[in-house]
């Protein structure tokens, strides 16, 4: 969970000041297995992770305005 609060703030800070920045896919791709097991497939993870955390749209999956990630212990 603390990996995934580092990367969006970090994203939100950099979309503040304008400064082109994206999730490491290696890293979207880890916190999407673990925090939000049932992200859509067939996107970009970084993508993914933005739109499962209501940041972004992704195309043909209408934009989310509520979240939660999934904390269950697997």
């Amino acid at each position: 969970m603390a990996i995934t609060e580092l990367t969006l703030h970090t994203y939100d800070i950099t979309r503040a000041l304008g400064v082109p920045w994206s999730p490491p896919d290696a890293t979207a791709t880890t916190v999407l297995a673990r925090l939000f097991p049932g992200a859509p497939t067939g996107h970009r993870p970084s993508g993914t992770l933005l739109w499962c955390t209501g940041r972004a749209t992704l195309p043909g999956v209408p934009r989310r305005v509520e979240w939660q990630w999934d904390g269950t212990v697997r």
